[in-house]
Parts: C-alpha cells; structure tokens; sequence
C-alpha cells in the first residue's frame, strides 16, 4: 500500500521513541495522547476521534462498547483511533469501521486518511521488521498465524501485514465459516486482482492457476494465499470475470485513477444491453455491449486496452448465463 507510506513512517517512529517490541500495551500507549473512553456509538462503528471536550483536555479516542468482548479487533481499534490523533492532517468527528479493506488507490480524502489510520495501526501492532525477524516469508500462511498470535491481533491485518512483505505474485484472502470473503489483498507488484467480499467472490480461478497454495486457520478465519507466476497470469486474468478483468485493466491504463469507476460504467452498459437488446445469443449481447461501450467515453478510452476484448466477452457471457437461468 504505497499511498500509506508516510502513516507507516509515522508509526514506526513513535514505536522507536517509545521502544515498543510486540505485544504491548497499546491502551496505555494512547493514552499519553488522549482519552480513551468505552462507550456505545450508535453507527455501525468501531471508533471515533472527537475534540477534547474543554481547553486544556485531551482528545477523545471513544470505542464502541460493544468490542468489550472482541479484545483483538479493540486493540486495533485503539491504535486506528491514535492514528487520527496522530496524524495531524486528519478530521476528527469520524465513525470508523476497522474492518473496511484499504483502498490500494484512493481517490478520496476519506479514503485516503483511513486508510493511513489502518495502515498505522498495523505498523505500530505488528511492525515489518518485527515479522521479517521470524525470517518465515516463504510460509505467508503459517507466518501471519503466529503474527496474530504473538500480536494479539485478528488474522485479517496480521495477513495484510505479511502480504507487503512477499515478492510480486501473492494473492490471499480470509473466508468466514460460511466460505464468504471479508478479505482481500495482494502483495506489491501483483497484477492479479484479489477476490471481491461478500457471498459471490469465487476462488475457483484462484485454484485453477496458481502454481502454489498455503492455507492457515484461526479463530473461524481461513487465509489462503495462492502464488503466481508471471507467465501465468494471463490465465487468471481471462478467468476472473468481469468485475475482476475491469478492476485490472483501469489500474493498467492509468494507475492514478479509480479502478472501480471502470466497473460502474461497465455495469451501467450492461444493464441497458439487457434491457434494450436482451437476447440468449452470446454473440448479439456481446455485440450490443460494444456499440454501447463506444457511446460512453471512459468505455471508448479503455477499448485500448489488449484485455478489453475478453471484458466484453466476460460480461456477455454472465449476462447471457444469468438470463437462462430464468
């Protein structure tokens, strides 16, 4: 996650200041800079950052009370909350759910600065150096199990820490018991996007063309991680699916830009298709996808694109699927 590199920095300056080697005390630790109070937040929230209440207090690091009962994701929490504090370019006010996967490319402030509190949280937690120091990279899933162990952390940013350790190629996620991804990511360098959250992600093409696999379990959690190599992941990329394909090929057109966008627009033509030339032929749904594409401009800009064909013929082929199965 290059754009939290100054968070990083920033964490790893008060943990050399302060001497800290994990696990620490993290609670004591914020409440040198602010009060840490336990009460309930009526949003959907793991914390929140508020102003002292009068001239001369600290600020407030309010977590919610109801993570009396999840210590680890409180931790973090804590160390998220003293990441606004800290970081002093960041608006207080702001409810914050901790398990919100970073955005690799923001694109927004609030994007940005809570992606730097998490980051932050991380570094402070669990620090990069500290991890290489079990000298275990080359097992990532047995590697971030001991990191959450040792931390007192959840699997989820003990994965993500370990994550931007490893060489180009990773891509791991973390499944409930349910086999839902609550989440995702990859190591630096990576050009296969990971799986999207939620009941629908499907690993299938993650299995199909990795050339590795390892596996690790804790507290409910499973994290997988599979390893490609780079004259494979062409292969993956064709078999992803749509969202997946257009995620790759806004990032590759222009890394600045928002991958999602992409998506949006692709899943706005293809919600008109449907509509305006719903058809069972593969061929005239993916014909009417690519005259719309040409009406739309961010659709036209990335018919550049060498992949943009396989887009198309991705998208038409779900839109076709789901409608024979009707």
């Amino acid at each position: 996650d290059p754009a939290y590199r100054v968070a990083r920095e920033a964490a790893r300056r008060l943990s050399k200041e302060r001497q800290l080697t994990p696990p620490f005390d993290v609670e004591r630790l914020a409440a040198t800079f602010a009060l840490v109070l336990d009460e309930e937040i009526p949003t959907r929230a793991d914390v929140v950052v508020l102003h002292a209440a009068r001239a001369g207090e600290l600020p407030r690091i309010v977590v919610d009370a109801g993570l009396a009962d999840n210590p680890e994701r409180r931790r973090f929490a804590v160390a998220h909350g003293l990441a606004h504090v800290l970081l002093g370019w960041h608006p207080f006010h702001v409810p914050c759910d901790v398990s919100v996967r970073p955005v690799e490319l923001p694109v927004t402030v609030h994007d940005l600065v809570e992606g730097e509190a998490s980051a932050f949280a991380r570094e402070l937690l669990m620090p990069s150096a500290w991890i290489e120091s079990f000298d275990a990279t080359d097992r990532p899933a047995l590697l971030a199990q001991h990191v959450a162990d040792r931390a007192g952390q959840p699997i989820m940013p003990a994965a993500r820490s370990v994550a931007q350790l490893l060489d180009p190629g990773w891509v791991w996620c973390v499944t409930d018991r349910w086999n839902r991804v609550v989440d995702a990511g990859r190591s630096p360098g990576t050009d296969v996007c990971p799986p999207h959250a939620g009941d629908d992600s499907d690993l299938g093409p993650y299995a199909r063309h990795a050339s590795e696999r390892q596996r690790s379990e804790r507290g409910g959690m499973t994290l997988t991680l599979w390893r490609f190599d780079r004259d494979l992941t062409a292969g993956i990329r064709r078999d992803l699916g749509s969202h997946e394909l257009a995620r790759t090929i806004a990032s590759e057109l222009d890394p600045d830009a928002d991958p999602t966008a992409l998506v949006a627009r692709m899943e706005g033509i293809a919600g008109w298709a449907n509509e305006q030339h719903g058809t069972d032929s593969l061929d005239g749904m993916r014909i009417a996808l690519g005259v719309r594409a040409r009406m739309v401009p961010e659709l036209a800009a990335a018919s550049t694109h060498p992949q943009f064909g396989e887009l198309l013929d991705a998208k038409a082929t779900e839109l076709v699927a789901r409608r024979l199965a009707r």
